[in-house]
């Protein structure tokens, strides 16, 4: 008897023994460098309120044994998954972004310097919140009269005198140059205001961006790229819903007071009227920089965000919905709903 539990004792000794070097032969998970996202490119709420997920292990099942179809009965085809093609867009950069996540479906290019025309205006309209709120008074000064004719304007008359939101409902739907020039030399000087502009394309990252001016009128040394715009794009979407929701607005009428005049603004962004789920954010053109937009849309509960750069005059509307058709069939979102 002495003898079996002697045995016994060195045989759960050897088994211990073993689990441990088996354990110890186990090389620890090293953590790999995550891909760049926008998750990790902008500061984030450390509140999330989406509920957390479940980490579920499956339990395995054995796989079923494959049988001969019967003689003279023909084996079926196996199925394989049609590769979604990528679409044929002429312009000079791509970036599309799945805002759920903060991912990148697809870029074309899109880290090279271009003149971004009137998107340069995403910038402006976030600086001038950050300096003076939308509820300040701004008087239009006479410098916007040195703007080019052939520029877009809200049609502001220097002296009269609008608050922050309403010159944004001018960067937005108009795209005014004025209302542009009006916010950047309300609270500050305006090479004090651009370098606030280039302090936050900085503080958020981009590595291709620079701002000589706030409206994007094309010169020396102001460019940024695709993939820069839809991370700015992307944090203002986020960020300042006040900014996203004027951004979404087909047309409104901005009343007359004793202040200033009324004004009539339609929205210059084609997709909100012809591409479902659109909800903005800016177009832009000038001779150097041809077709820019940014567009947001929404479809079957999922958002995407895409930046087009460099496109051949009057085709930017065209092939934005290429894009969005294609980043939505990446998500499984079919079809287009009808307009």
């Amino acid at each position: 008897m002495a003898r079996r539990v002697i045995g016994l004792t060195a045989a759960f000794l050897a088994t211990g023994a073993l689990s441990s070097l088996l354990g110890s032969a186990t090389p620890p998970a090293s953590a790999s460098a995550s891909h760049v996202s926008l998750i990790a490119a902008l500061p984030t709420d450390e509140s999330d309120p989406r509920p957390e997920r479940l980490h579920l292990t499956p339990t395995p099942t054995p796989s079923p044994t494959p049988t001969a179809p019967p003689a003279g009965v023909p084996a079926r085809p196996v199925a394989t998954v049609r590769p979604i093609p990528v679409p044929a867009i002429d312009a000079h950069e791509v970036a599309l972004i799945n805002l759920d996540t903060g991912r990148f479906l697809w870029q074309s290019n899109a880290h090279a310097a271009w003149a971004p025309a009137s998107l340069t205006k995403i910038f402006t309209a976030m600086v001038a919140v950050d300096l003076m709120g939308m509820n300040a008074t701004v008087t239009v000064p006479a410098s916007i009269q040195q703007l080019p004719a052939d520029s877009t304007f809200m049609g502001l008359t220097p002296g009269e005198r609008l608050t922050v939101r309403e010159l944004l409902d001018g960067v937005f739907l108009a795209s005014g140059n004025d209302a542009a020039e009006a916010l950047a030399t309300a609270a500050t000087s305006k090479s004090a205001f651009i370098a606030r502009m280039n302090a936050k394309a900085t503080a958020l990252g981009l590595r291709t961006t620079h701002f000589t001016n706030p409206t994007g009128l094309s010169e020396a040394g102001l460019y940024s790229s695709a993939y820069d715009l839809a991370l700015a794009a992307a944090y203002l979407e986020s960020r300042y819903a006040g900014l996203a929701g004027i951004a979404a607005i087909p047309a409104m009428t901005i009343a007359a007071t004793a202040a200033h005049k009324a004004f009539t603004l339609v929205n210059l962004n084609k997709l909100l009227r012809t591409y479902p789920g659109t909800y903005g954010l800016k177009t832009g053109w000038t001779e150097v920089a041809l077709g820019c937009l940014i567009t947001a849309s929404s479809r079957g509960g999922h958002r995407l965000l895409a930046v087009l750069l460099g496109a051949p005059n009057g085709t930017a509307y065209e092939q934005m919905p290429k894009v969005l058709d294609y980043g939505f069939e990446l998500l499984g979102v079919l079809p287009r709903p009808a307009g």
